[in-house]
């Protein structure tokens, strides 16, 4: 059995599948404005997976997929470009059919409780993801 589980985290997909997404985040005028002066700052938050390839052994989730990891950065409320997916660079991605992401972007509650932001997502496929830089705008919630 043991034998089995290393052969299943060693295992290599057909195709090499890019896992590195490049976001590029923006604010409106007037989320940068109250951010900046309350010095609130901002979580970007990237969550793994993929659904589960032929021969996996490894514990999928309730919802049947495999989880692959997380990755979060705290940053300023300025616009700017970050990379994400490096840490999958040790996930058994060959253990699913295509490595997945979902990646939130919300106000880390420094100097206030409640998330400020509505900011747009990204959900799909790392592969497809990579080809071009995912924009991600964030404006106030309610503004």
């Amino acid at each position: 059995m043991k034998v089995l589980i290393l052969i299943a985290l060693l295992a290599t997909p057909a195709m090499a599948q890019e896992t590195n997404v490049t976001l590029h985040i923006t604010f409106d005028a007037a989320s940068a404005t109250r951010l900046q002066q309350s010095g609130e700052m901002v979580i970007v938050s990237s969550t793994f997976w993929g659904d589960p390839a032929t021969g996996n052994l490894l514990p999928v989730n309730e919802m049947g997929q495999l989880y692959l990891g997380a990755e979060q950065a705290t940053v300023w409320p300025n616009e700017q470009t970050i990379s994400i997916g490096h840490s999958l660079a040790g996930a058994p991605v060959g253990n699913v059919e295509a490595p997945m992401v979902n990646v939130n972007v919300y106000s880390a509650r420094i100097t206030d409780e409640n998330n400020l932001l509505n900011c747009g997502i990204v959900d799909g496929p790392t592969d497809a993801l990579s080809k071009s830089t995912q924009e991600i705008a964030c404006k106030l919630i309610g503004g």
